[in-house]
């Protein structure tokens, strides 16, 4: 077997695992409007449970509705119906052979979602982190008490719905961190000030729940080793903390990194690296003597590295889960190869969170929605045409493959991937890479006419013998009317990746601040390279969300990269960049080589051209309507193929 120590079994006060892999817990937003879970919620645990975890660990489920003012709608919270929704959950997940861990929070705080006008509660009056500038209205010595209680409540349902452990949230300077940490306290009574007292009701909720649920009963909590920005906890400080809560009882510590301050792990990126999180863990761990839980980005490989070197007891996969629920039983059957890698992007996941929507995956767009979107084989098989062999083409082929179709896939190039072939270029973008090869790898198995070289027009007779149509051409880069742009030093972001012996000297400058030219300039630095960003706008990537954004930024001031924000280029003489700032100072910036990342435009007259000849029967996706990102893409692709009956 290739990951014997994945596929160990495991103990945690009592609770046996039949592996080492846990479900890390993340927020779906998929549950009823009261907080009780729905269909959907207990059908996308049920995959995963069913998928070979050997735990899942449920996204926070609300103790009270009486902290944060977003969460004012879980009017079950300590109640019977609550208890009856973990029992459906717990069921579902026991009939697929997991255990479950109810992860039990008393809100965010200052981190709260701001959904909602009313004033945000934390430890004291501290500024609430999306509105910094409203003070967050300090808990009283009474809602202290009743969160106290709630949590009692809530280990109380625990048992009655048979669930197997608890995990006390804990972690990212959410509320009871707050409570813990004093950057954010600031109390001067029993819950403030000294370690003790900071202590005090992460205490007094461990001793609430224990008193519920007995001596032979899993507690977890979960916890940051470092907040990670100036002021914040230290390593030191958390191996006081996990000392302390070992000994009052503590059954197992998972264990992560960060807050919001500077959000980079809370939902870590592409630029975090793989397995970014478990050399902290391997820390704590070396203090305590229960076993320590790690997550954060982690692939099969790296996961089961960390557990034979000792880093940790249990690995979590959180994003990876969401993307492919059947990671597990596939490593379990040596068929790695099948693993739809996640992509880290975010875009679903965690952007939807922002917008107050049921999640889902830029890569699988039935995660959250296993029983609305079913692979069903037709009855009716039908000639499908798919043109273009990139993430949103790939995807659209696979579906329609699937569903029983007759696919033929036309690629222009010699290669498929489109754009995502030059993008995965850089070594922080290796997913995109290996998520092209699953691509390629699938619609191979399934048995997908590919034919590469292979350019389609609206007059090409292959689209007459087709019964659906999909297209799927994507974009080309924008070139603007800037003199000079066609230098000889001059080379677009797209062939700077696909030849790096394009690049030529140790000086570069980057035209374009966009998500594109960041990742290029940030590669190149990686490389050594000396590097100038040159962008219009008055900040870099601005279209990012804060959660991929963050860490960027912090990786191009790692290496130095400058950035010239609102600062338009003029021209291009040679290896001379001209621009002028936005105080209207001209600027000369000297370069051995200049990459132009102005972004795409879509391919849309060819794409319209076959839409309007063939209109029926035609579907037009990805960035030949509008440009977007790689999950508009496949999830475009997707539902073009599925909706084919």
């Amino acid at each position: 077997m290739k990951y014997p120590h994945m596929f160990s079994g495991f103990e945690i006060n009592g609770m046996r695992l039949k592996n080492r892999i846990v479900m890390a817990p993340m927020g779906t937003f998929s549950e009823n409007r009261n907080g009780s879970p729905n269909e959907k919620q207990i059908e996308y645990y049920r995959a995963r449970a069913k998928g070979g975890v050997g735990m899942v660990l449920l996204e926070g489920q609300y103790t009270t509705n009486k902290t944060d003012p977003w969460i004012d709608y879980v009017t079950i919270a300590g109640t019977d119906q609550q208890m009856q929704g973990w029992a459906l959950l717990a069921e579902a997940c026991h009939a697929e052979g997991a255990k479950i861990c109810l992860q039990l929070s008393c809100g965010l705080g200052r981190n709260a979602f701001p959904f909602s006008e009313d004033s945000m509660v934390s430890a004291s009056e501290v500024p609430s982190f999306y509105m910094p500038d409203k003070l967050c209205r300090a808990l009283t010595i009474d809602e202290v008490h009743d969160i106290v209680e709630h949590y009692r409540i809530a280990a109380r349902n625990a048992i009655r719905a048979e669930a197997d452990a608890v995990e006390i949230h804990a972690h990212a300077g959410y509320m009871i961190d707050q409570f813990i940490t004093p950057a954010w306290n600031k109390r001067t009574d029993e819950y403030g000030g000294s370690f003790e007292n900071r202590m005090r009701l992460v205490t007094e909720i461990y001793e609430a729940i224990r008193g519920e649920v007995g001596p032979n009963y899993p507690v977890l909590i979960r916890m940051a080793a470092t907040h990670d920005f100036p002021g914040g906890r230290t390593l030191e400080e958390s191996i006081e903390i996990v000392k302390y809560l070992e000994k009052l009882g503590i059954d197992a510590f998972d264990i992560d990194l960060g807050c919001y301050e500077r959000k980079q792990w809370i939902v870590p990126s592409i630029y975090a690296g793989d397995a970014c999180m478990v050399d902290y863990a391997a820390k704590i761990k070396e203090v305590v003597n229960v076993p320590v839980l790690s997550a954060g980005t982690f692939t099969p490989e790296t996961a089961e590295q960390a557990l034979a070197d000792g880093k940790c007891d249990i690995v979590m996969f959180g994003r990876q889960l969401i993307a492919d629920p059947d990671m597990p039983n596939k490593l379990l059957e040596d068929q790695e190869e099948e693993v739809r890698p996640c992509l880290y992007c975010n875009q679903i996941c965690v952007g939807r969170l922002y917008e107050n929507r049921v999640i889902s995956c830029a890569i699988n767009a039935q995660a959250v929605f296993e029983k609305d979107y079913p692979i069903v084989k037709t009855q009716n098989p039908k000639k499908v045409a798919v043109i273009g062999g990139g993430p949103g083409g790939l995807e659209a082929a696979r579906v329609a493959a699937l569903q029983g179709h007759e696919v033929t896939l036309y690629e222009k190039s010699d290669k498929l991937g489109g754009q995502i072939y030059a993008a995965s270029k850089p070594v922080f973008k290796n997913r995109l890479a290996k998520f092209i090869q699953w691509q390629q790898l699938q619609v191979e198995k399934l048995g997908v006419n590919v034919c590469l070289n292979h350019e389609i027009t609206a007059e090409s007779p292959e689209l007459a013998r087709a019964d659906r149509i999909i297209v799927a051409i994507g974009a080309v880069p924008v070139t603007p009317a800037i003199p000079g742009i066609d230098g000889e030093k001059v080379v677009g972001v797209m062939d700077a990746h696909l030849d790096p012996s394009l690049i030529k000297g140790n000086k570069i400058v980057v035209c374009g601040g966009g998500a594109s030219g960041c990742d290029c300039a940030l590669e190149l630095a990686m490389e050594g390279k000396e590097v100038t960003i040159i962008e219009m706008m008055d900040e870099l990537a601005p279209g990012m969300i804060l959660d991929n954004r963050n860490p960027l930024m912090f990786k191009l001031e790692d290496y130095k990269v400058e950035g010239l924000t609102g600062t338009k280029i003029t021209k291009i003489d040679g290896g001379s960049v001209y621009a002028q700032d936005k105080d209207g100072k001209e600027l000369v910036i000297s370069a051995d080589t200049i990459i132009t990342a102005f972004g795409m435009k879509p391919l849309k007259e060819t794409a319209y051209a076959i839409a309007d000849k063939y209109a029926p029967i035609t579907a037009v996706i990805g960035d030949c309507t509008k440009i977007g990102q790689v999950g508009e893409t496949v999830r475009g692709g997707f539902f073009a193929a599925w909706s084919i009956h």
